[in-house]
């Protein structure tokens, strides 16, 4: 990000805020600041697929979607990453469904236990129930379809 006082980096777990009042901002911008650029690390004998759940195919957003990253030894995952989006107010790490699969062989017993780990502590507001089930479908399905 470049702004009135330089140029500073922010890793991408850091960038995006929770606001705590309507006045706040969901990222981590200063007044006059832009993002320049953003970094991507190259990842090799990684396998990554996203998931998203539509009302619409075209021009709408999704009402849910999940991002998963896994690297594999053999058959049996050595570390994953798990991000839902359109369930918070900022990407979501769903670090729960991360331990769930570390360790095993992608089955879809395995996916399904990630995604009911994926929304475990989830909480609806009321009128958003139904994202807690689009988050564990599309989770369970973008395992499968990274595997």
């Amino acid at each position: 990000m470049v702004g009135p006082k330089g140029r500073r980096e922010v890793p991408l777990e850091k960038f995006y805020l929770i606001p705590k009042s309507e006045a706040e901002r969901e990222q981590d911008l200063k007044p006059n600041e832009i993002v320049t650029e953003v970094m991507i690390p190259a990842s090799a004998g990684t396998r990554s697929a996203t998931y998203e759940v539509r009302q619409k195919e075209a021009m709408d957003w999704p009402m849910a979607l999940a991002a998963v990253v896994l690297n594999l030894a053999g058959n049996k995952v050595s570390s994953a990453r798990v991000l839902l989006g359109h369930v918070a107010p900022v990407p979501w790490r769903a670090a729960q469904a991360e331990a769930v699969l570390v360790g095993k062989t992608i089955s879809e017993e395995v996916a399904r236990a990630a995604g009911n780990a994926a929304v475990a502590n989830a909480k609806s507001l009321g009128h958003n129930g139904y994202k807690i089930q689009l988050a564990r479908v599309a989770v369970t399905r973008e395992i499968l379809a990274a595997a």
